[in-house]
């Protein structure tokens, strides 16, 4: 599975070296016991990441990483706006490396990150130029299909479209998702299992 972290890590250029690929996510939370990176939409908008990966020590300097990082955040706060994010921890325990970070909003997580993450209603994504031309099937009824009238018509459900790997925290439930889309059985976490060249759709509520 590509880590969005991998994008990120091209936009610091260090000279650091991992042996694993690394995660953007939220809240360090536990899927069937393992830690796993994962992406939280907060309900005030603001995105809450973390990083929980493997790392073997040696081949990475935590300080270095954590400057790198802060150095960036601090740029990109310079262009964006001040508050835009925040850098929360960078540490490494129990041989595993934790980042966390918040971001202002999810076009700040796509901005820094050179990802596609916008949640907002089918209009706004209509609006945003996002083809909305697709069938998504229903999360407790797979054999229940919606397409763009329909999801246009909720008015009350929001549309996720990403091409962000790692889970994703919604501030709802997964009402509707597209067929590279898989979601937790409380259908609050998703994860796009496609590439980064395509987008995972969801409608949640």
């Amino acid at each position: 599975m590509k880590s969005s972290f991998k994008k990120f890590y091209k936009l610091i250029t260090v000279t650091l070296i991992f042996t694993g690929m690394l995660g953007i996510v939220s809240c360090g939370s536990k899927v069937d016991g393992v830690n796993e990176s994962l992406l939280t939409i907060e309900k005030d908008g603001t995105v809450r990441a973390e990083i929980v990966e493997n790392f073997m020590e040696g081949y990475y300097d935590k300080e270095e990483l954590q400057q790198t990082i802060l150095e960036q955040a601090a740029s990109y706060n310079r262009n964006a706006g001040s508050g835009s994010i925040t850098v929360e921890k960078v540490e490494s325990k129990d041989e595993m490396i934790i980042v966390q970070m918040t971001y202002a909003g999810t076009q700040d997580y796509a901005s820094f990150n050179r990802a596609v993450f916008f949640a907002g209603t089918a209009a706004e994504a209509k609006e945003a130029g996002y083809n909305l031309n697709v069938v998504l099937s229903g999360v407790k009824d797979a054999q229940e299909t919606v397409g763009e009238s329909d999801i246009l018509g909720m008015e009350k459900g929001k549309l996720l479209v990403t091409n962000i790997n790692d889970g994703i925290e919604l501030d709802g439930k997964a009402l509707y998702v597209s067929d590279n889309v898989i979601t937790a059985p409380n259908a609050k976490i998703i994860w796009y299992t496609g590439d980064e060249d395509g987008l995972a759709y969801i409608v949640y509520q």
